[in-house]
């Protein structure tokens, strides 16, 4: 058995037009038992000053459809939410109106600000929305529960990092030691995303949060490609696996009915 991606877009989320069913021919290739999707729901994206929600009626048809003819893979059903403090009652509707298997939490924007896009960190500064970002994923992983893995912690430092690699994500330690006892607290796993990795390009930068989230007494870690084609399923996961292995790491988590299941890796 192979472990399925955790983190993983089709054309149900804004920013992804791919089908379901390459993923699950591609999946079944590669000796997945399982598939989980988990396409975006953000509320009052910056950037683009709308929501991106999930239409879940189509989604699930598409799934129960595939399920039938692909018989030797099960699908799961996620979703990542992109946290928003002031639309959490809307998130936690969401939430509880599906039945999902995995729920991704990650911190995209804040009100006028979008972590993604380089203009925002010229325009305020590279400090000062840096500390905002970690305070508001310190904030978010201190006050709500309703998730089980802290996707790319990394998200926004991939965007400075290119602006300017000589900055090193351990100048904001502080911030990410809270943000990983919040996690360790709570029973929550961290995600190492392979599309960030990727771009980041230094395996010391991963090294250096793994080894950090191990020494705070983590033991919970996903591992996913945050694909939003196909041709990045499973991306790099043969490279990360590796490093995890090395920083001391035993097994990988996955997620069914939201309950975790540990995976040797």
């Amino acid at each position: 058995m192979t472990l399925h991606d955790q983190h993983v877009h089709s054309k149900y989320s804004a920013d992804s037009t791919q089908e379901l069913e390459p993923y699950f021919q591609k999946a079944i290739q590669l000796g997945c038992k399982y598939f989980v999707v988990t396409d975006h729901l953000d509320f009052d994206l910056t950037e683009f000053n709308q929501d991106w929600t999930v239409d879940f009626e189509n989604l699930k048809k598409d799934l129960n459809a595939l399920q039938q003819k692909y018989l030797n893979i099960t699908p799961l059903l996620g979703i990542e939410v992109g946290y928003r403090k002031e639309y959490l009652d809307q998130i936690n509707k969401q939430i509880s109106s599906e039945n999902f298997d995995l729920v991704n939490l990650s911190i995209h924007d804040v009100k006028g600000i979008d972590f993604y896009w380089p203009k925002y960190f010229e325009k305020y500064g590279i400090e000062k929305l840096m500390d905002i970002y970690f305070d508001e994923m310190i904030f978010a992983t201190t006050t709500f529960q309703n998730y089980d893995v802290l996707s790319h912690i990394d998200y926004a430092f991939k965007t400075i990092y290119e602006m300017n690699n000589s900055y090193t994500i351990n100048m904001w330690e502080d911030k990410i030691i809270q943000v990983f006892k919040n996690l360790i607290k709570n029973n929550k796993a961290f995600e190492i995303n392979t599309k960030v990795q990727e771009t980041i390009n230094n395996h010391n930068h991963t090294k250096y949060l793994l080894k950090l989230y191990k020494e705070l007494g983590g033991r919970y870690i996903t591992l996913s490609s945050d694909a939003h084609t196909v041709e990045r399923y499973l991306s790099s996961f043969e490279v990360y696996k590796q490093i995890i292995k090395e920083a001391g790491f035993d097994y990988l988590v996955y997620f069914i009915n939201r309950k975790m299941i540990k995976f040797l890796i």
